[in-house]
């Protein structure tokens, strides 16, 4: 077995790094904060608007009264990230619904939910 010299090590320590930093991802997810900040329980779907075409990231699922959940959405080309959500209480007896669609998004921000209109026919 043949030795290697450190700067052939070093060289494909450095090519083995940008391979694997390259195939994590690195900076094309934004990690966005899905916040209930009402005292209601509710059924949250919320879908990714920069992935072509639009991807759900979180269908139908509970998050309870003062909760929150993270939820990773896709970057546009100049790094801002674009969600559109839909909520319905869970109570069967009081239904409320609500939607809205968040555009400029910032890794680590937060998108406030709430089903406070009529759900309508």
């Amino acid at each position: 077995m043949r030795a290697l010299n450190r700067p052939t090590m070093a060289l494909g320590c450095v090519a083995f790094w940008l391979i694997c930093s390259s195939a994590s991802g690195g900076d094309d997810v934004l990690t966005i904060t899905i916040n209930n900040n009402t005292s209601d329980n509710l059924l949250v779907t919320v879908y990714d608007q920069n992935a072509s075409p639009a991807q759900r990231v979180l269908a139908s699922t509970a998050i309870y009264g003062n909760a929150s959940l993270p939820v990773s959405i896709s970057p546009d080309g100049s790094g801002k990230g674009h969600l559109s959500w839909t909520a319905m209480t869970i109570d069967h007896d009081m239904r409320s619904c609500g939607h809205d669609d968040k555009a400029g998004l910032n890794d680590g921000d937060t998108v406030n939910v709430q089903a406070d209109s009529d759900c309508g026919g």
